[in-house]
């Protein structure tokens, strides 16, 4: 019978075990084992609430509802500052060109296009009576951030929509696997010291043998073995 794997691994164990009850130790030392209790149940609470109950009704709702997700940007609002910044840079063509054609000014306010603005500014930062122009297109340019961001926002939202299920199940992996090591230290328990039932490998170790048994029977059917010779005896004297 081959050792068992608590024999074939007790380094594992030798380490394993005293530092387990040292730190069972030092958490138990100031507050008692009632305090160590209570703050694994409210891990445990924690964990399954983030890990296994919010996952399982985001796939519910995903899959056999119509409720949609709750999107954190606004559609209404990126609308809305996308419509200002056009009015904005509109008005401020108008007021700094006023002899560029009415269908530039209105292709560039359409596109939202920041590129004169930009220039403009530049030049104008080298004086000092310019600066109301600049602080005008400082607060045309931090529109553009507002409305960029929003924009970030809605595909954000977008991306986090088609990969829903899929970040719910990622959130479910350190649940699984923590109670697949919850289990496997558990059986090990009962298997090595409790001695409860056997562990995989005996079990195969045991059909292995019971199947070496029956293979054996079934040749020595087919060809059985020769009787021994009789003995010679002493004739009688």
């Amino acid at each position: 019978k081959p050792p068992s794997r608590m024999k074939r691994q007790w380094y594992i164990y030798a380490v394993g075990f005293p530092a387990g009850f040292y730190l069972v130790y030092k958490l138990t030392k100031k507050h008692g084992s009632s305090y160590l209790a209570k703050m694994a149940f409210e891990k445990a609470k924690s964990l399954f609430a983030e890990h296994v109950e919010e996952p399982m009704k985001s796939i519910h709702r995903e899959l056999f509802t119509r409720k949609e997700r709750e999107i954190a940007a606004d559609k209404k609002a990126r609308m809305e500052a996308i419509s200002s910044l056009k009015k904005m840079i509109k008005s401020w063509l108008d007021e700094t060109f006023p002899d560029m054609p009415n269908e530039e000014k209105a292709n560039r306010a359409n596109s939202m296009d920041m590129s004169l603005i930009e220039q403009t500014k530049e030049d104008n930062m080298k004086h000092i009576y310019n600066l109301n122009n600049v602080v005008r297109m400082s607060l045309i340019e931090m529109q553009f951030i507002k409305k960029e961001m929003m924009n970030a926002l809605i595909s954000m939202d977008e991306l986090m929509a088609a990969n829903e299920i899929n970040m719910q199940v990622a959130a479910m992996t350190p649940a699984v696997v923590i109670l697949y090591a919850v289990r496997y230290v558990f059986r090990k328990i009962f298997y090595a010291l409790l001695k409860i039932g056997k562990s995989r490998e005996e079990t195969f170790g045991s059909f292995r043998h019971v199947m070496l048994d029956i293979e054996r029977l079934l040749v020595m059917r087919d060809n059985p073995p020769l009787a021994p010779p009789l003995l010679s005896t002493r004739a009688n004297t």
